[in-house]
């Protein structure tokens, strides 16, 4: 990502981290429910004016649920065939991570990345279809990585 500036000079745009993800759902209070008792987000916020998000969050990040305008029309995110985020990716300890199975065991398909060189994650879902990352490092790219 780049701004030009006077004379056709290009200055690049570094982001510090990411800020927040906002999520479509089809029910802000359930979404929030989720991710306190599974990932220990807290509400911080309501986005009002702005938006009908809420914003919660951890020392890691912050996530905006928000609801969908039509919930009950609505379907489940087609990650395959719709541009929309197809996943992202919580940063936890080891120990989160072995818990996965026992923790989400209402997602059912719980995706296994063991063999991947850089890192160790499971891949879950929530209620309205989002893939959730949990993720470790390995320990030659915990600096290196996308940290």
């Amino acid at each position: 990502m780049g701004v030009v500036l006077r004379h056709g000079e290009t200055k690049m745009m570094t982001p510090r981290k990411l800020s927040a993800v906002v999520l479509r759902v089809r029910d802000v209070d359930r979404a929030l429910a989720r991710y306190r008792e599974k990932s220990g987000f807290e509400k911080l916020y309501d986005d009002a004016p702005n938006s009908k998000a809420v914003i919660v969050g951890t020392k890691g990040g912050r996530l905006a649920p928000k609801p969908l305008e039509d919930r009950e029309s609505a379907t489940t995110v087609d990650t395959r065939h719709q541009a929309c985020v197809g996943l992202f990716c919580l940063e936890v300890e080891e120990s989160d991570l072995s818990r996965a199975a026992g923790e989400f065991a209402e997602d059912g398909d719980i995706v296994e990345v063991d063999d991947h060189p850089k890192y160790r994650s499971r891949i879950v879902e929530d209620r309205d279809g989002h893939a959730i990352e949990l993720i470790v490092w390995k320990p030659d790219f915990r600096t290196s990585g996308c940290t």
